[in-house]
C-alpha cells in the first residue's frame, strides 16, 4: 500500500466540503460522492464478498483470506443519510482481518426516506435473525463509525433492554451519539477539514423526525450505560463530533462499565476510511481490530483455534 501525506489528504477533503455542505446538492449526488470516498479503502488481497439478505435487510458478507473465528457486524457511517455496505467493504475487510473475523455489513434504511426508529429496528431484526441462524454472541463484536457508531451504541442498549444476549464488545469510530446538540445548533467548531456543525445540524432533524432528539435510541449519550459490553472508542482531535465520545466515556465510567478510548491528535473525522493511503489510519484499524479480538478471547479463549465458517 502506498502512503499519501496527511496534508494532501486534508486538502482534498477540504476541497470537497462545499459540495457536502451545500443545500443545493441533492442527497443522491452526495451518496455517490461518499461512495467514491469510502471506496478508496481497498480490501486486503484474498478477501471475498457475498451479497445476502438477513431479516429483509440487504447485507454484504465479508470473508478475509485468513480468520480465526467470530463475526464482526459493522454499521456504516454517513449521517444516517449517506454511506452503504458496498462503499464500506474495504474498511470493513481491513478491520475484520485485524480482528480475525468474518463480517456482515447491513444496508440499513437511510434518511430522509426512512427516519428513526426504522434503522434501529432493522438492526435489532438482523441481530435476532443471525442469532437464530447460529451466531454465537460470545464471539461477535459490533462496530460502526460516525452515525454507525451511534447506531451501534443504541443497538447495544436496545438488545440489553429486550433481553437479547450481548455481543462480546463494541467498537466506536468517531461516534455521532448526541444529535440533540445538532438540533439545538450548539456543536463546537473544530479544525476538521470536512465536517462542519452546520452539516450535522442538517442531518440530525432529518433522522430524528418528530421524535425527541434526546431519546437514547437517537442520542445514546442520554441513555443508561449500565450492563453494556466492553467498548473501544477511537476519536480524532480535529473532529467536532469527538465531544460525543467524551460524553460516552463519562457515562460509561459513571455506570461502572469498561471503555478504552484512543485519541488521535491532528486527525479528522473518520480518518480510518483512508486505511489504504494513510499510515495512521492503517495503524488505527489494526489497533481497533486487535482490541476487539482481545475482548472476544476473554470470553471465548478457544476461539483462537477455531476457523471461521
Amino acid at each position: 500500500m502506498r502512503n499519501i501525506d496527511r496534508g494532501v489528504i486534508r486538502t482534498c477533503l477540504r476541497s470537497a466540503r462545499p459540495l457536502f455542505a451545500s443545500h443545493r446538492v441533492p442527497v443522491g449526488t452526495k451518496r455517490l460522492m461518499v461512495e467514491t470516498v469510502t471506496a478508496a479503502a481497498r480490501p486486503p488481497r484474498g478477501t471475498r464478498f457475498e451479497r445476502d439478505t438477513v431479516a429483509g435487510v440487504p447485507v454484504v458478507r465479508v470473508r478475509p483470506a485468513h480468520t480465526t473465528g467470530g463475526t464482526l457486524i459493522y454499521l456504516h457511517g454517513g449521517g444516517y443519510a449517506l454511506g452503504s455496505a458496498k462503499g464500506y467493504r474495504g474498511l470493513v475487510a481491513h478491520l475484520a482481518a485485524a480482528a480475525g473475523t468474518a463480517a456482515v455489513i447491513p444496508d440499513y434504511s437511510r434518511s430522509p426516506e426512512s427516519r428513526y426508529p426504522i434503522a434501529l429496528e432493522e438492526m435489532v431484526a438482523v441481530y435476532s435473525r443471525l442469532l437464530d441462524d447460529g451466531l454465537d454472541p460470545n464471539t461477535t463484536v459490533v462496530a460502526g463509525d460516525s452515525a454507525g457508531g451511534g447506531l451501534t451504541l443504541a443497538l447495544a442498549m436496545t438488545l440489553r433492554d429486550r433481553g437479547f444476549p450481548a455481543p462480546a464488545a463494541l467498537g466506536l469510530i468517531c461516534p455521532w451519539a448526541d444529535l440533540a446538540i445538532d438540533v439545538d445548533r450548539t456543536r463546537p467548531v473544530l479544525r476538521d477539514p470536512l465536517i462542519l456543525p452546520s452539516m450535522t445540524a442538517e442531518w440530525a432533524p432529518r433522522y430524528a423526525g418528530h421524535h425527541d432528539p434526546r431519546s437514547p435510541g437517537i442520542s445514546p449519550v442520554y441513555g443508561d450505560m449500565a450492563g453494556l459490553p466492553p467498548i473501544v472508542v477511537h476519536t480524532a482531535g480535529d473532529d467536532p463530533i469527538s465531544v460525543d465520545a467524551e460524553k460516552i466515556e463519562a457515562a460509561v465510567a459513571a455506570a461502572g462499565g469498561v471503555l478504552d478510548h484512543l485519541r488521535f491528535d491532528d486527525l479528522w473525522h473518520d480518518f480510518h476510511l483512508q486505511v489504504s493511503i494513510l499510515a495512521e489510519a492503517r495503524q488505527a484499524v489494526t489497533d481497533l481490530g486487535a482490541a476487539l479480538r482481545r475482548h472476544v478471547l476473554k470470553i471465548h479463549p478457544d476461539t483462537a483455534q477455531v476457523a471461521s465458517t
